[in-house]
């Protein structure tokens, strides 16, 4: 029995799990293509709301990865997705604070970007982390949310891991403008089930699912979370004395992707 023989569909964390910078995790190639031919779906969930959809399915493609905007969820696309369905719209805006793409998401659901004074009167702000964070964000975002907008945040990561080590992520530039409000964001990003709740939208059944990912924190509680199998990856951020002292518990551990096809 191989642990893949258990479930039908795997929802996958990209970074840690199947690449970590621009380079594919130990076998992720080759196992990713055998569940495929298993016919096995895969849907690939990510916390980083740098990129789009399809920015992700090209770095997998070009890691020879086969993948379609399709098979990809981004927390900026699942804050979108929860404004869209729990906000009326009409001649609102937001200021974002984040990449092009996570504003391109934010304005496909109908809201208008705000900029310059306009912004500090924002209905929204939406944070989202990006290498141009810079103080005029944060000043901008605060007096919005002083003036009553709606706070969000594509997630809470503090780090991600890049081949030079954990770099500050979106929880970061977060915390400055929660600090600085005194208010607290809503959340789509892991671990909190709004996410889950849109990667289910995505699979033809809710059973025999799996959720694989590097974090305890995010990935493994959110699964917990939102009643799915967990599967935590040592090929991540997080080793084993970290496992072994956590009181996030997952169903299974793999040390990389290529143990799902290993005879147990």
């Amino acid at each position: 029995m191989k642990l893949a023989d258990l479930f039908d569909h795997f929802i996958i964390d990209l970074d840690g799990v199947v690449y970590i910078g621009d380079k594919p995790t130990e076998g992720a190639i080759e196992t990713l293509e055998t569940l495929r031919t298993l016919g096995k779906t895969i849907i690939y969930l990510t916390n980083d709301p740098r990129g789009s959809s399809r920015d992700y399915s090209d770095k997998l493609n070009r890691m020879s990865i086969p993948a379609s905007p399709h098979d990809i969820i981004t927390s900026g696309m699942a804050i979108a997705h929860y404004i869209k369905q729990h906000y009326q719209l009409n001649h609102k805006n937001a200021f974002v604070v984040g990449s092009r793409a996570l504003k391109e998401e934010i304005e496909e659901i109908g809201l208008k970007l705000a900029q310059g004074e306009e912004a500090k009167r924002a209905d929204f702000v939406i944070v989202g982390g990006h290498e141009g964070f810079n103080y005029e964000e944060m000043k901008i975002a605060t007096l919005a949310v002083k003036n009553g907008a709606y706070l969000f945040a594509t997630n809470r990561d503090p780090v991600f891991p890049t081949p030079e080590g954990l770099v500050p992520a979106t929880g970061a530039i977060l915390a400055s403008i929660e600090y600085a409000t005194g208010k607290r964001a809503i959340i789509a990003g892991k671990p909190e089930v709004i996410m889950f709740e849109v990667a289910k939208k995505f699979l033809s059944s809710h059973e025999r699912v799996a959720i694989i990912g590097d974090r305890l924190d995010t990935d493994i509680l959110g699964g917990k979370r939102a009643g799915i199998t967990t599967i935590f990856a040592l090929s991540g951020s997080t080793d084993r004395d970290v496992l072994s002292n956590s009181d996030i518990t997952p169903d299974y551990v793999i040390n990389d992707l290529r143990d799902l096809l290993k005879e147990k």
